[in-house]
């Protein structure tokens, strides 16, 4: 063999050299099933079948940038807004299905491919088996998002209005989520199926989208006397006399007078009395609003005052006595709706005061995991008791504005007399009577105002809704409490358990103990603890702590004036 080259053959040529061919690599069926289940495309990746995998790939992701284009453009808002109207549920409700058949499509072809490679009838049965089980598993998601998808639907359209004009009725104008807005909150208390209501609790909402505050305005239920507007008075007067919280019942029984309804007539009187354009109205039914509550897993109220009713009514004609001390307290629907509509050994002001402070409450620690956890029975206790003639198109522009709004930012004003009413009674029974003129002229001046910093502190801290455990470190009888009372007036959760026991007794300065982080969730009651002991805090982590402060007093507790 010359020059190392190869051997002659037999007929004296040269033996040629032979390629072996290459196996594409086998790859399971399962696997690329799976994969392609997951993200479309992806199996096809994994069988390296580059154009199946673009072609599988392209809609879900061409989804997700128009998806991640609104976020970036509107922010979360924008898009929850948008996916919250009539359009938004349908469209959610049609990628849903078309999404599920797709990833099924993919799975199956990327499965097809790699099975024809399969050897053996029992690998193949047992690859098709898990494909069955992968495929149920994933389409049952897209049932249940179908079903979140259905309630919303069904919720959005049980509370807000689809904006169709009845016949007869004036189209009101659309807000156009720039000018100030002014909601009516209606409590009532309906029985059943019940069409003959009072509206109990009355509040007018203002925000203002500019400044991102929210001003709110309550009138007692026994006002009476109120100034009639121009289209009603052909039935009335110039004056209401009855007491308000029968006007929207006497509008209904009249729908001659008012096409519209009657509570765009309730909107026109209180607009009328407080000088302003109420724009929409939310209703809501007390049995419903202790259900949300209760769903939104309760809300934490601080009580400034103690509140006392010796025969609060619980239905049947029956009474009980309720008394709620003053402090922080985590109240569930029950007792917040208790401390709401309390009214005996108070009076109908304080009351107004603390159904503002509970809605206050309610918007400040509306929690979203709370809020997702309990959405099946939220969506129900929220369809059942809240009706609202907000049109569901322009669902975006009020959430917008709510995301605006900072929950510090809220003032609430209650007419009180003798400034404002004057009470008294006469054949109508307990009665109050408002000076009109000057409450026309608290509520302008309200809408320049803002809120003063004591009230901007006592919103955050009830956000805050800081626990602190107050512990006897000198001995002295009753120290603890007494300061853990102290602590209470000003706004706090403070309470002093008497089952535990500091590990020292007799100590010489007081310990001012914040755990765990809590310090970078609770700037304004901290700061406001310093102010009130005197001290900075102390920081540790201990996982065993289930408090977020705790106080030792020692010899030099500060004394804390009311």
């Amino acid at each position: 063999m010359a020059n190392g080259g190869h051997p002659p053959s037999p007929q004296g040529g040269m033996v040629p050299v032979m390629s072996q061919p290459t196996e594409t690599p086998r790859r399971s069926a399962f696997a690329a099933a799976v994969f392609s289940l997951l993200v479309p495309g992806f199996g096809h990746l994994y069988e390296r079948r580059w154009r199946a995998a673009l072609l599988f790939l392209a809609p879900p992701t061409l989804i997700l940038a128009l998806v991640s284009g609104i976020v970036v453009a509107d922010g979360l808002p924008g898009l929850v807004g948008l996916l919250i109207t009539p359009f938004g549920l349908s469209a959610a409700g049609i990628l849903n299905i078309l999404l599920a058949v797709w990833r099924g499509v993919a799975a199956a072809d990327a499965w097809r491919w790699a099975v024809r490679r399969e050897s053996g009838a029992r690998a193949i049965g047992t690859s098709l088996a898990g494909l069955s089980i992968s495929l149920i598993a994933a389409l049952s998601l897209h049932l249940v998002l179908g079903s979140y998808v259905s309630t919303a639907s069904e919720l959005v359209g049980g509370i807000f209005s689809s904006g169709t004009v009845t016949p007869g009725a004036t189209p009101a104008p659309r807000w156009d989520g720039k000018e100030r807005l002014n909601v009516l909150l209606v409590g009532i208390d309906q029985r059943g199926d019940s069409t003959s209501f009072n509206t109990d609790t009355l509040i007018v909402a203002s925000v203002d989208p500019v400044n991102g505050t929210v001003t709110m305005f309550s009138i007692p239920r026994d006002t009476v006397d109120f100034p009639v507007p121009a289209s009603a008075q052909r039935l009335y007067g110039a004056t209401y006399g009855n007491k308000i919280n029968s006007y929207y019942a006497s509008a209904s029984r009249n729908p001659n007078v008012f096409p519209d309804g009657p509570m765009p007539a309730l909107r026109e009187m209180l607009g009328n009395f407080y000088g302003m354009k109420i724009d929409y109205s939310l209703m809501v039914n007390f049995t419903g609003f202790q259900e949300i509550v209760d769903a939104l897993d309760g809300v934490r109220i601080t009580a400034r005052n103690p509140v006392t009713d010796d025969s609060y009514p619980i239905g049947g004609g029956r009474y009980t006595r309720i008394h709620v001390l003053a402090g922080v307290h985590a109240m569930d629907g029950a007792e917040a709706l208790i401390f709401a509509r309390s009214r005996h050994g108070s009076s109908d002001f304080d009351r107004a005061a603390r159904q503002q402070q509970v809605i206050s409450a309610i918007r400040a620690q509306s929690d979203m995991a709370a809020i997702t956890r309990n959405l099946p029975s939220l969506a129900a206790a929220l369809k059942d008791s809240l009706k609202s003639d907000f049109p569901q198109q322009d669902l975006p522009l009020l959430l917008d504005l709510i995301a605006q709004i900072d929950a510090g930012s809220i003032r609430s004003l209650v007419f009180t007399p003798p400034t404002y009413q004057t009470v008294g009674s006469d054949s109508r029974g307990y009665i109050i009577t408002p000076d009109v003129a000057k409450i026309r002229a608290a509520v302008q001046q309200a809408f320049s105002a803002q809120p003063t910093k004591e009230e901007r502190e006592a919103d955050a801290i009830a956000r805050e809704a800081v626990r602190i455990w107050v512990l006897n470190g000198t001995g002295r009888k009753g120290e603890a409490g007494v300061l853990a009372t102290a602590l209470s007036r000003a706004g706090l959760d403070a309470s002093a358990p008497t089952t535990i026991t500091p590990g020292e007794i007799g100590l010489l300065k007081t310990r001012f103990i914040v755990f765990n982080g809590a310090e970078q969730r609770m700037p304004v009651s901290l700061a406001l603890l310093e102010r009130l002991l005197g001290m900075k805090a102390t920081l540790i982590d201990d996982a065993s702590v289930t408090v977020d402060v705790e106080i030792i007093t020692g010899a030099d507790v500060p004394t804390i004036s009311p």
